[in-house]
């Protein structure tokens, strides 16, 4: 959703693809539209914590205060030509293949889709979730798929295990595109929300890797 443009010169932000400096695309800019994360800095931005250099050195990078951990896009206002800041996700619910960078949510979204326009799913019938766990590369992030149905439409699961991938794979986005899919209970909060390090785990756990 939207969160506003930067500040001049109060506050300037960016979103860059990688805040951590052993990162290939340390500090490298997003283009337009590519989420990542939001760096700030700025005479509205705290310049420290107080008597704890080594913490302040932890978020601040190349002058740019990183500890927001947020996931963002930005789009050009068609009117002014300004910069439109968008949320998307925190930083631990971002899945990082190909140099770019993919929220959970916007993989959900499209594979969510696929169950519905392909397998006549209602959303109500099923939850889906993803995580990135780096299973075959140190660099890159495997797209991890959880598939929960309800229990009116369990009988479709042998289908979707038969032909859910291949569909998915033609039809989604290349960031979204499926390596794991499995079928089993998603963990959520007392609020709902996901769980992502237990699903992480959970996920291993079926892959006999712990």
């Amino acid at each position: 959703y939207y969160i506003g443009r930067e500040h001049l010169p109060f506050t300037q932000v960016k979103v860059v693809k990688a805040i951590e400096p052993e990162s290939n695309d340390y500090f490298r800019p997003c283009e337009i539209g590519e989420s990542g994360y939001l760096v700030t800095r700025g005479p509205n931005v705290m310049s420290g914590y107080v008597g704890d250099a080594e913490a302040t050195k932890d978020v601040f990078r190349e002058g740019w205060y990183t500890g927001l951990k947020d996931i963002v896009f930005a789009l050009r206002n068609k009117k002014d030509g300004q910069l439109d800041y968008y949320w998307m996700s925190r930083d631990s619910a971002l899945l990082i293949r190909g140099g770019a960078n993919y929220a959970y949510d916007q993989i959900a979204a499209e594979l969510s889709k696929v169950l519905i326009e392909d397998f006549q799913l209602k959303p109500e019938q099923f939850k889906l979730a993803v995580v990135g766990l780096r299973l075959g590369s140190e660099h890159e992030d495997s797209c991890c798929v959880t598939v929960e149905l309800s229990k009116e439409v369990a009988d479709i699961e042998p289908q979707l295990r038969a032909q859910f991938m291949e569909r998915a794979y033609k039809q989604v986005s290349k960031g979204a595109r499926p390596d794991h899919v499995r079928f089993a209970q998603i963990p959520l909060s007392f609020k709902g929300e996901i769980l992502y390090p237990q699903l992480k785990q959970d996920f291993l756990d079926s892959l006999g890797r712990n």
